[in-house]
């Protein structure tokens, strides 16, 4: 009795699991999932190569300064640490999208009706050779219940990723994007001398304007701070969502395709 009521929950699983695969209902909300997620990091790298070419062209904008024997300020120098944050987040961005873009790859690949009909194939092998109590195959269980995980692996991915980003990541996004967007684009503007003056007329008006050249700098560096901050952690919510979740549910899956697999060959040995 214990063994039929055993293999009866497996059919059951297995069945919810072959109707899942043909008529695809995850397949539908894991793609909106997938592009909702792909527009946040495509939005955010955006911003970031955005921010790169302003830091660049404010970097070549901005000239040294010499005043006196003892007192040298380089404004383009404190943007240098900066640019190098941002472009590794753009790097990490780049990761982030592409992470989608092949999630929502995967998803098409593995909906279409081979990989359907394979599945559904393989099941259908296994429930005949068991009802007509022959001897199953010990690779056909672990072969059809692997390529049935795969089927549904990345749809239920891509959910559970998006309902982790809701419940938990939503906030701390909207916080750092908002106050990188705030930032972006709002550099000081430090004083510049035409090129067309001569070495001492340069020298001369900054000597004139010192004490804004200091509290620019100043201000420049805070900034550069602040945004250095959003970037760290706005890099971190993308990496939990396509890195660090991905890992532990591949992990998770992992352990299940065993529990499954072990539970599948444990009623013919009884």
């Amino acid at each position: 009795m214990r063994t039929s009521h055993h293999r009866a929950l497996i059919g059951l699983l297995l069945a919810a699991a072959l109707v899942l695969t043909w008529l695809r209902p995850l397949d539908a909300l894991a793609e909106r999932q997938v592009e909702a997620g792909l527009k946040r990091a495509l939005i955010a790298f955006a911003s970031a190569r955005t921010l790169n070419a302003a830091l660049s062209a404010l970097q070549e904008a901005t000239v040294s300064f010499q005043v006196g024997a003892g007192l040298s300020v380089k404004p383009g120098a404190i943007l240098e640490p900066l640019d190098d944050v941002v472009e590794q987040f753009s790097n990490l961005m780049f990761v982030a999208t592409a992470s989608f873009a092949v999630q929502r790859l995967m998803i098409e690949m593995l909906s279409s009706w081979p990989v359907c009909a394979l599945a559904s194939l393989l099941l259908a092998a296994w429930a005949w050779l068991a009802l007509r109590a022959r001897g199953v195959p010990g690779w056909l269980p672990r072969l059809a219940l692997g390529v049935l995980m795969l089927r549904l692996a990345v749809p239920v991915l891509a959910v559970a990723s998006e309902a982790v980003h809701w419940a938990v990541l939503e906030r701390p996004y909207q916080q750092h994007a908002g106050q990188l967007a705030a930032l972006d684009g709002t550099e000081p503007k430090l004083p510049l001398a035409p090129t067309s003056e001569s070495l001492l007329d340069r020298m001369k008006g900054l000597l004139a304007q010192g004490g804004d050249i200091a509290k620019q700098v100043e201000a420049l560096r805070t900034r550069a701070q602040d945004i250095v901050e959003n970037l760290v952690r706005l890099g971190a919510v993308f990496i939990v969502q396509t890195i660090v979740l991905p890992l532990l549910y591949f992990g998770f899956l992992f352990w299940l395709y065993r529990a499954l697999a072990a539970a599948t060959r444990r009623p013919r040995e009884l």
